[in-house]
Parts: C-alpha cells; sequence; structure tokens
C-alpha cells in the first residue's frame, strides 16, 4: 500500500538550498502531481498529470544543478551620525574552483568592486543604479565593458587586495561621484579603476558591504582583513574595532602616475600649439602666465597669503572654487603642490594664471564633486599680501 499523505513526503536533502518560495512551488506540484482515491489505495494519472510530472523533473534537474551555487553578503551598520566618504577593505582569497565563475568584493548601495573569475580574472567596477562613466583608469589590461570599467589583472590566491570605494557629492549640483581603486600588493602601489557620476544621489556611503558569489561545488575560501570607513571629517574607523593604525594612502606614487604625467603634458603641449592657452612650462612642472606683475616683495613658499583666486577645470572651463567679495588666507604649505610652485612665481600686488597637471595638484584622489580624478586644474590668483609664516 502506497501512503500518500503529502506531510509524509521527504524532499532530497537539497531542497533545504531552495528560497521558502520555490519550496511552495515544487509542494504544489507535487500535491496536483498527485491524485488520492479510496484512502491512498492507488494513484490516477492522466494527460495533463504527466504534464505536471514533465515540469517537476525539469524543476529537480534545475535546482539540483545549481544547489552548490552559493552566495553572501556581510553587511557593516554604519550610525546615522556616521557621514562616510570612504570604504575600504582588505580581502585574501586562498582557495577558489578556477573553473567556475565567481565574485569576490565589496560594495555600497550604488557601485561595487568585484575581483572576478569569468573566462580569465580580472577586477571590474560596476554600478546598481544608472550612470555616467566620466574618468577611467588607464595601462595595460584596461577596457570598458559594457560601459564599465574592467581591468584584466591576475590576481592571485594567498595575496592581500584592498579594495577602495570613494565618494564626493554636490548637493547643489544633485549628483555623486563614485570612484573604485584597488591596491596592488605586488606593485605595492594603488590603482584607480574609475569613477561614476549618479544624479540625484548627494547622501553619504550607504550599506557598506563585503560580498562574493561562487559557482560550483568547491568551495571558496576567502577572508578579509581590515575594514575601514573614513568620514567626511577625515577621520578613520575600524569597523572590525580593531586596535590597528590609520590607513595611508599614497595618491600621487599610483600605478599609472609616469604614464598619465605624459599624458597630461601632451594635452597642454597641444592646448599651447593651437593657441587655446599661452603659458610657459616651470622646471618644477607647473605651466603659468604672469596676468599682472607686482611691486612688492617676491613671495616664498613659507608665506601665508592673502589672495583672491578662481579654480576651474582646463577641460572644460567648468569654476569648481573662487573667492568672491572677501580674499582668502592660507598657508602656502597646506595647499596642493602646485600652489607651492607656482604662486611664489609671484610678487605681491601681482596676479599669476597657473595651470596645474593632475600629479601636481589632486592626483587620482577624489577631493571633490566638480574635481573629477587626475584632472588638470586653472588657477588665477591675485596675491594681496604676504607674511612669512615663520
Amino acid at each position: 500500500m502506497l501512503d500518500c499523505k503529502v506531510g509524509l513526503i521527504k524532499l532530497p536533502a537539497y531542497f533545504n538550498l531552495l528560497n521558502q518560495s520555490f519550496y511552495h512551488l515544487i509542494i504544489y506540484f507535487i500535491t496536483r502531481l498527485i491524485s488520492v482515491e479510496n484512502n491512498c489505495r492507488f494513484i490516477q494519472t492522466n494527460h495533463r498529470m504527466k504534464k505536471y510530472l514533465f515540469v517537476v523533473l525539469c524543476v529537480i534537474s534545475f535546482s539540483s544543478a545549481n544547489a552548490a551555487d552559493k552566495d553572501s553578503t556581510v553587511y557593516y551598520n554604519l550610525p546615522d551620525s556616521i557621514k562616510a566618504v570612504q570604504f575600504m577593505a582588505e580581502i585574501n582569497i586562498h582557495d577558489y574552483d578556477q573553473r567556475k565563475n565567481c565574485f569576490i568584493g565589496i560594495k555600497t548601495d550604488a557601485v561595487a568592486i568585484s575581483m572576478v573569475n569569468r573566462g580569465g580574472r580580472f577586477i571590474e567596477m560596476t554600478a546598481t543604479v544608472p550612470h555616467m562613466n566620466i574618468v577611467r583608469g588607464i595601462g595595460v589590461g584596461f577596457e570598458l565593458k559594457y560601459g564599465d570599467p574592467r581591468f584584466g589583472y591576475n590576481w592571485e590566491i594567498d595575496q592581500s587586495y584592498k579594495l577602495l570605494i570613494s565618494q564626493a557629492t554636490d548637493s547643489a549640483g544633485n549628483f555623486s561621484l563614485y570612484s573604485g581603486y584597488i591596491f596592488l600588493p605586488k606593485e605595492n602601489k594603488w590603482k584607480l579603476l574609475g569613477t561614476m557620476k549618479i544624479l540625484n544621489r548627494w547622501n553619504s556611503i550607504q550599506r557598506p558591504a563585503f560580498y562574493y558569489y561562487k559557482k560550483g561545488k568547491k568551495e571558496l575560501v576567502v577572508n578579509t582583513g581590515e575594514v575601514w570607513i573614513q568620514r567626511s571629517n577625515g577621520s578613520w574607523k575600524n569597523l572590525k574595532k580593531e586596535d590597528i593604525p590609520n590607513p595611508a594612502i599614497n595618491w600621487f606614487g599610483h600605478m599609472d602616475s609616469i604614464q598619465q604625467r605624459e599624458v597630461d603634458k601632451k594635452i597642454i603641449g597641444d592646448a599651447i600649439i593651437s593657441g587655446k592657452i599661452e603659458v610657459k612650462r616651470n622646471p618644477e612642472g607647473i605651466y603659468y602666465t604672469m596676468m599682472k606683475e607686482g611691486t612688492g616683495r617676491q613671495v616664498t613658499v613659507n608665506d601665508t597669503v592673502t589672495a583672491f583666486y578662481k579654480g576651474y577645470l582646463f577641460a572644460n572651463d567648468s569654476v569648481f572654487d573662487q573667492t568672491r567679495e572677501k580674499p582668502a588666507t592660507f598657508p602656502l604649505k597646506r595647499l596642493i603642490r602646485g600652489w607651492q610652485i607656482g604662486v611664489p612665481l609671484c610678487k605681491v600686488g601681482g596676479k599669476i594664471k597657473l595651470v596645474i597637471p593632475s600629479d601636481l595638484a589632486y592626483s587620482i584622489r577624489t577631493r571633490a564633486a566638480k574635481i573629477p580624478p587626475n584632472s588638470i586644474l586653472v588657477f588665477e590668483i591675485e596675491v594681496l599680501d604676504a607674511k612669512n609664516g615663520n
């Protein structure tokens, strides 16, 4: 005698991997399949029931084939009081099935950086919302795949890679820039993957997480080391509550610094040849022209200067900062290298225009929403006063 009570039906062990709604679907098909008559003394099967049986077998076959696939996400909760502008995690992959696809990385509510094994190993940056790619990394192995930056790099097991998501917002413009970076241990340098502009989003980093997805039965062995966020005031917070030194990021000696310097030189050189701009090159690498000669003393790098200024992008003349009714006062040694080199070329009372290559400005750093990484900057500076900082 066949016992057909649904409650006694035992499903295979791999059904435990199915989600609840999928489980209910299986139960539905099984209950429709079994026609119970006379206290389950026999099972009547007709043409319709055969169709149900075919569907059930297909579903079971599919679920069995994919039962070993696995994904996991670990979210790091941030209090509302923390306004995070950077999220960094250290990842070390110890073992994985090189024949199967896998993705390991970090993400926020807007973007993700992944170390990928899929027809080869590479690192890619993707977004979960509509976006524009405004900056891409350079160098061998770089490409835009489906519009998003991908770096063909053979990452290795038992190596610690640091992944970093950096954000800069512009509430007035109602947009944010998100940049992705990876620290390559063998090269001992950071590399910029790319920068995305996302509209209608100007809050801080939300829902930072570590995640992975892998196919196949073989276990993926991976662990996270240091996990950090940086607040908008520049301070760092260790999300694993480890008592270790804060991260030190070298934005200037990055993987592509030499190549980027040559790119900038060509862009500025072509603009000079075409007559777009009239400047001459300083031996230390900046370009300048004197707009008005000063009559006071020569400025030194140790001075605290008072000046009117306007800063804009060389690429499109978009103004990102300027003084208005009142001048600004600051020690030169606290400013970008381009100012430290360029302003001492001027005397008090003079006005100078500086064209500053990216390596003497903010380099690959996502400093502000209006200044993408690797931006050549232009400043017009009128020096009103200079006092010796000593």
